[in-house]
């Protein structure tokens, strides 16, 4: 099954590619959050046969965030006009572990800021992998 994983942020969208049978997740080039955000979703599903999405919900310690309505929101949106299965999934201390991946793999401040949304949704996804 081709799943998508999607770190939804306010200006970018981090996106995450993978197959179950094979397990690994692939971090892509983040889409920019703007008003062909969803349009532009729909074809990637269409044109890569995604079967499940992932959104990473943030949540804060003491419960949902306004972010988290927003991310919710957004989610509902796009399973409304994608055939895949869209799944919610907790996001916690992924921006973290990416801003620390890319670190320790040399990256600097200006690269990691480009890298860091997709990095996390290759980490949500691979986190899903991994628990499968």
């Amino acid at each position: 099954m081709k799943i998508l994983a999607l770190d939804f942020g306010g200006r970018k969208v981090g996106i995450a590619f993978g197959d179950s049978k094979i397990g690994v997740a692939a971090a892509r080039n983040f889409l920019v959050n703007n008003a062909n955000l969803l349009d532009n979703l729909v074809a990637l599903v269409k044109r890569d046969g995604v079967e499940k999405i992932l959104v990473g919900l943030p949540t804060g310690f003491s419960g949902e965030t306004k972010q988290t309505t927003v991310t919710r929101n957004f989610g509902k949106q796009l399973e409304a006009k994608v055939s895949a299965i869209v799944k919610f999934v907790d996001e916690r201390f992924t921006s973290k572990i990416a801003k620390a991946n890319l670190h320790a793999a040399g990256e600097n401040s200006r690269k990691q800021k480009t890298l860091i949304d997709s990095e996390a949704a290759r980490i949500i996804l691979q986190e899903y992998f991994d628990l499968k």
